[in-house]
């Protein structure tokens, strides 16, 4: 482990935990994208007629793009998912008592 120039490698960097190259598409995400499926198609196949409609068109849309926007990382963390963001770092939040500090609003700017 001799000569290492770190000019050119950040020791920071971990070369054996790459991050997925194809759309960032870890397990994770793709357990997340085969829930979503599985719940579309168990709803679309009980809750609408075998007809093409207008609402069964609609619903497959918005299931789509909810699966899209859920598998997005989350702005506080990268690492995250935005669907954990939402329904788990809430309650998680307010059942701990060392993360309560992690809730406070602070504004942007200041208030006059």
């Amino acid at each position: 482990m001799q000569g290492y120039n770190y000019r050119e490698f950040s020791p920071g960097n971990n070369i054996w935990q790459k991050q997925p190259r194809l759309l960032f598409l870890n397990f994770e995400r793709l357990a997340v994208l085969g829930d979503f499926f599985m719940f579309t198609y168990i709803m679309l196949s009980k809750a609408f007629s075998y007809q093409l409609t207008f609402s069964k068109g609609f619903f497959l849309v918005v299931m789509v793009v909810t699966a899209i926007y859920a598998i997005l990382p989350a702005p506080s963390n990268p690492n995250s998912l935005v669907i954990d963001e939402v329904f788990v770092r809430g309650p998680k939040t307010v059942s701990s008592q060392s993360l309560h500090g992690s809730m406070k609003c602070m504004p942007l700017e200041k208030e006059d």
